[in-house]
C-alpha cells in the first residue's frame, strides 16, 4: 500500500500544491479538526489481525447499534463499505489501492452525524495497512482506538509484516497505543505470551479471547467469542450462546454442488492456515481424506503469499492431498517450477472464468480455489459458481 498516492484529498476536497511537501503542510493543518471529531465519539475501536477482520467489523457493527449506540463501521475487505446503523453506503475510490486517507474523510463525513444525537456514539473501523508502520499510522493518528481487537496471527502479509509468526505478532503488538487496551483472539499461548509481553511494554493492556474447549475446531471461532469479550468491556450483557453458536453454525465450510462437481471458494481466506481448516473440515484428515483439485491464484503484489503456498502445496503433495495444482494469475511458471508437484497453467488473461471452470471440474475431483480473491478474474469465477448453482442466468423478461 502507498501511503502517498497521486491526488490526497480531505473531506473530499484534493489537497493542492505543486510539490509533495505543499500537499502535506495542507493535510497536517486538518489534523486538529480530524482528532476533535474522533474525541466526540464515545468509543472507538479497532479490528487488526490477519483473518476475519471484515466480518468482525461488521457484527461488532450491527451489534453496537441494536444495543442503541449511533454507529459508525468501516469495512475495507473486496468491497469496501461504510455502515452508519445498519445502513450499507458504498466507499468510492479512485483507483483500485487502498489509501490511508480514505479514513480522514470518512470520519469527517460520518462523525458529525453521530455527535447530533443523544446516544452514546460507537466507531468501529477495519485496519486495512498491512505494514507495522502503517498499521500503527491508523491506530495513532486517523482512529485513536480506546480499544483493539486482535483476530488472529497467522502467516499472511509476510513481505510486509514478517516471514514467521512472532514477527508478525510482533508487528501488530507494536502497533499498539498507549493505554489502549487489546482483545486477542490468538490461541496459540506462545504467540500470546509474546504479544502480551509487547503491548505491556507499550503501556496498553491485552486479554485472551476464552474459546470453549467445544469450538476449538470450528472455523472462526476466536472472532466471534470475540464478541462478548467487547461487550464486557463495554458493560453490556454478552450474547446468548445460542445466537453464538448459530453465528459459528453460519460460516462453517460446505461445498457448492454444480452439475460438474464441486466447489469450495478458500481463496477468500488468503493464507495457508485457514486454507488447510477449510479442507480438513471438507475432505477429512488421515488416510480417509478425500484428495482436491487445489486452484492456486497469484498477485504479483503478494510474493510472500506466494512464497507460503508453494510451500503449502509441496506439503500437500507430499501427504497424497493432491496430485497436480492448477494455476492462474502473475508468475505461474515461477511457482510450477519452484513446486514438487505437475503443474497446469491457466491463462487467466486471456481465457474465460467459465472455461477454466469447465478444466478444474474436468479432473472430478473437489475443487478449491485458494490464494488470493481480490481481482477481476477471481470475481468473474465466483459469479461463474454462483450463476452456475442458480442452474444459470435469469431468463429474460419477455417485451
Amino acid at each position: 500500500m502507498g501511503l502517498f498516492d497521486r491526488s490526497l484529498s480531505y473531506g473530499g476536497r484534493l489537497l493542492r500544491g505543486s510539490t509533495l511537501r505543499d500537499r502535506l503542510r495542507s493535510f497536517f493543518g486538518r489534523g486538529s479538526e480530524h482528532r476533535e471529531l474522533l474525541e466526540e465519539a464515545d468509543v472507538r475501536i479497532g479490528v487488526s489481525g490477519i483473518r476475519g477482520k471484515s466480518s468482525t467489523a461488521k457484527q461488532l457493527g450491527g451489534i453496537l447499534a441494536d444495543r442503541g449506540y449511533d454507529t459508525y463501521t468501516k469495512i475495507t475487505g473486496d468491497h469496501p463499505t461504510s455502515y452508519h446503523n445498519g445502513r450499507k453506503i458504498p466507499i468510492q475510490r479512485r483507483g483500485p489501492r487502498v489509501t490511508l486517507y480514505e479514513n480522514l474523510n470518512l470520519v469527517r463525513e460520518f462523525l458529525p452525524q453521530l455527535a447530533i444525537t443523544s446516544h452514546d456514539d460507537a466507531v468501529v473501523m477495519e485496519n486495512q495497512a498491512i505494514t507495522e508502520y502503517t498499521m500503527r499510522m491508523v491506530n495513532e493518528q486517523f482512529l485513536r482506538p480506546d480499544l483493539l481487537v486482535f483476530c488472529n496471527v497467522r502467516q499472511d502479509h509476510n513481505d510486509t509484516l514478517g516471514k514467521r509468526r512472532q514477527t508478525i505478532a510482533r508487528s501488530f503488538a507494536r502497533s499498539v497505543p498507549e493505554g489502549c487496551h487489546v482483545i486477542s483472539g490468538e490461541q496459540h499461548g506462545v504467540i500470546h505470551e509474546y504479544l502480551e509481553s509487547e503491548i505491556t511494554a507499550r503501556g496498553g493492556t491485552i486479554e485472551q479471547v476464552d474459546v470453549p474447549d467445544r469450538h476449538r475446531d470450528l472455523i472462526g471461532s476466536e472472532t466471534i467469542h470475540a464478541l462478548n469479550h467487547v461487550l464486557g468491556y463495554l458493560d453490556e450483557p454478552p450474547l446468548p450462546d445460542s445466537e453464538l453458536q448459530s453465528m459459528l453454525d453460519a460460516i462453517q465450510p460446505e461445498w457448492t454442488e454444480l452439475p460438474g462437481g464441486r466447489v469450495f471458494n478458500a481463496a477468500k481466506v488468503n493464507e495457508i492456515e485457514s486454507t488447510e481448516l477449510f479442507r480438513r473440515q471438507l475432505v477429512g484428515t488421515g488416510d480417509d481424506a478425500e484428495p482436491v483439485c487445489p486452484f492456486v491464484f497469484l498477485r504479483r503484489d503478494r510474493r510472500g503469499r506466494t512464497a507460503s503456498f508453494v510451500q503449502y502445496v509441496d506439503i500437500l503433495a507430499e501427504r497424497g492431498l493432491i496430485d497436480r495444482v492448477h494455476l492462474g494469475g502473475a508468475y505461474t511458471g515461477v511457482f510450477a517450477r519452484r513446486v514438487d508437484v505437475p503443474a497446469t497453467e491457466h491463462d487467466t488473461d486471456e481465457a474465460a472464468a467459465g472455461d477454466v471452470l469447465d478444466r478444474l471440474l474436468g479432473t472430478e475431483q473437489p475443487v478449491m480455489f485458494m490464494a488470493n480473491t481480490v481481482h477481476p478474474f477471481m470475481r468473474d469465477l465466483a459469479d461463474e459458481v454462483t450463476e452456475r448453482e442458480r442452474g444459470g442466468p435469469a431468463p429474460l423478461p419477455e417485451y
